[in-house]
């Protein structure tokens, strides 16, 4: 184990259980959030203060945004730490690259590493990690990432958020497609159990129809635990990169329309799988 003292920052939905797989491993992890509580009985010490945030190896944030990430690394930079920075979060990549120039100037090694899977793979340790930055450094900490999930190595700094959000994209295209037809196919006389078994059969299939038709829309629980308005940040950031890199006319902004305009009827904060309600049935 080259590193043992690790700090995480964001003890939120996804951190409060990432965080605890890392002390079951025999890492010792002292986390930090200006408002979640962890129980005591997960075996991370949480802190008050920032501050006391000196002397670790590896400083893994899990945030809600980039902008919130950068705003705290640069916290930490005025402590003249010396500490690897792994951001988890679903940032964009753009300011992953901005942050990676400044921790550079400092020293800091950085690597961006964010996931997919949701709370329920999070607790079995079973995230699909999408790493970006300099594969020695991927390496070295390898053994810390393994703990939480695959880890998988996607390119150069700012690589992993970039894949996290087009595979949010392609993932809401698909929840959005399978929605209108499961809808569809109750309009027209077709039983939801029929349709989950034809579809999951064909080349229909997709993450929705396998994992959250059946478990969050069919049983109306609408409660998956991913929230649409962070769905609504990734595909965003995706129809950015799409429109600079690759189309000027590319379908992720109706997908992002969709979604956005999904949110705004819905009100609160409601959980992704609630798009299906929006649609006339």
């Amino acid at each position: 184990m080259k590193f043992k003292n690790i700090g995480f920052i964001g003890l939120g939905a996804m951190g409060s259980v990432m965080a605890p797989l890392i002390v079951k491993s025999g890492y010792n992890v002292l986390g930090y959030d200006i408002k979640a509580k962890i129980d005591k009985l997960s075996g991370v010490k949480q802190v008050e203060d920032i501050n006391e945030f000196s002397d670790l190896d590896v400083i893994i944030f899990m945030l809600p945004n980039g902008r919130i990430v950068y705003e705290m690394a640069i916290k930490l930079l005025e402590m003249n730490l010396k500490s690897v920075f792994i951001d988890m979060s679903s940032s964009d990549p753009q300011e992953t690259l901005e942050l990676g120039k400044k921790l550079k100037n400092k020293g800091i090694k950085f690597l961006d590493a964010p996931v997919s899977g949701g709370v329920s793979r999070a607790k079995t340790g079973d995230l699909m990690i999408m790493a970006g930055g300099g594969e020695k450094l991927l390496e070295e900490v390898d053994d810390l990432l393994s703990v939480m999930g695959q880890v998988q190595f996607a390119g150069p700094l700012g690589s992993g958020h970039a894949i996290k959000a087009l595979n949010n994209y392609v993932s809401a295209a698909g929840l959005i497609a399978s929605f209108e037809a499961l809808a569809t196919a109750r309009s027209f006389g077709i039983k939801p159990e029929n349709f989950l078994k034809i579809i999951n059969g064909a080349t229909g299939k997709n993450n929705t129809t396998q994992v959250k038709l059946d478990k969050f829309v069919i049983s109306e629980k609408f409660n998956s635990g991913f929230a649409l308005d962070l769905m609504v940040k990734d595909v965003s950031i995706a129809n950015g990169l799409i429109r600079d890199l690759s189309s000027d006319k590319p379908f992720s902004n109706d997908v992002l329309n969709h979604l956005s305009e999904s949110l705004k009827a819905l009100g609160g904060n409601p959980d992704h799988t609630e798009v299906y309600k929006t649609i006339k049935r």
